[in-house]
């Protein structure tokens, strides 16, 4: 579906007009395919899906600039729930340096406010122009020198909202609450890495990755308040090699929601035979997340300075 969002000026005088295109639309699809169709095979593989069918309760909006019925300016969110992150940021290179992806982001923002988004999260690069963009619509790095992003529709928009604790297996509407958790400004002795599954170490961007998961149909398992993903776990496959062919989990709940860790490591199919978990030595709310779910700590390893394996079901 398509919905105007009225004209802006480039810095050449040209009239550029603005529109938002709601996905599944298959008679935009070929447009904005064509505009992102330099996209890796894992972006390429959503991008295509949401313009043909819904996915689940995602919303995946393509902003898009147009001179003369041409599209030449695009950026994506995609998102539920009030949390989405925003991608896909391009001009075609004959229509660069005059303000075409200024006026869409400008457009993005005002309309994400009115469809009521409380956070966006992005990565780029750091030190390109295109950060200047983001900055100005109220996007923040998460950490100095971060290529990772925040936008915050209202000074407490970063709380997770309010509802009842569930567990389940992930969806495609969990992407925009994952990426914000995966994004969420680190806290005092919060213990990292924060997820090996979604290859984040400190505070990162999980656009690939989540996509990655999805299209694999890998099992992860999500833990929400209310609609909102806090939190994730997954168990490998055997490892010949590690103590006689153990599984290993991976799991992360962001910190302000620390105490429910425990729920998500309750609500696990724990396969027979060991598991294992490498965490840093010092205690929090992981370990005693573990502890609780019958791990104990075992020996440093030595080749991960600093970690220790917590090990499940070896007796």
């Amino acid at each position: 579906m398509e919905t105007g969002l009225g004209a802006g000026r480039l810095a050449d005088g040209s009239e550029m007009q603005l529109c938002v295109v709601e996905g599944p639309d298959t008679a935009w699809a070929p447009r904005i395919t064509g505009l992102l169709g330099h996209k890796r095979p894992v972006y390429m593989g959503h991008i295509a899906a949401a313009l043909d069918r819904p996915l689940g309760g995602l919303q995946t909006l393509f902003y898009v600039g147009c001179v003369g019925g041409d599209p030449i300016s695009v950026a994506m969110v995609a998102g539920a729930h009030g949390a989405g992150l925003l991608g896909h940021v391009y001009t075609v290179p004959e229509w660069r340096q005059r303000r075409a992806s200024t006026l869409v982001i400008a457009a993005l923002d005002a309309d994400v406010r009115g469809r009521g988004y409380q956070v966006l999260t992005l990565g780029t690069n750091p030190a390109g122009h295109a950060r200047r963009i983001y900055e100005a619509v109220g996007f923040r790095p998460v950490a100095p020198g971060s290529g990772s992003m925040c936008w915050f529709a209202t000074a407490d928009a970063s709380t997770v909202p309010g509802g009842p604790l569930s567990v389940g297996p992930l969806r495609w509407d969990d992407w925009g609450w994952i990426s914000a958790a995966a994004a969420a400004p680190p806290t005092g002795g919060e213990p990292l890495p924060r997820s090996r599954i979604l290859g984040v170490v400190g505070p990162g961007h999980v656009e690939a990755a989540f996509l990655a998961a999805m299209q694999a149909g890998v099992t992860l398992t999500v833990l929400r308040h209310g609609p909102a993903a806090v939190g994730w776990a997954a168990l490998s496959a055997r490892d010949a090699t590690a103590l006689g062919g153990a599984w290993a989990i991976d799991f992360y709940v962001r910190p302000d929601c620390g105490a429910d860790a425990g729920a998500l490591l309750a609500s696990m199919a724990w396969p027979a035979g060991p598991v294992v978990c490498a965490l840093p030595r010092q205690l929090g709310y992981r370990q005693e997340a573990l502890r609780a779910a019958g791990f104990v700590p075992s020996a440093p390893i030595d080749a991960l300075d600093g970690l220790i394996l917590w090990v499940r079901g070896l007796g």
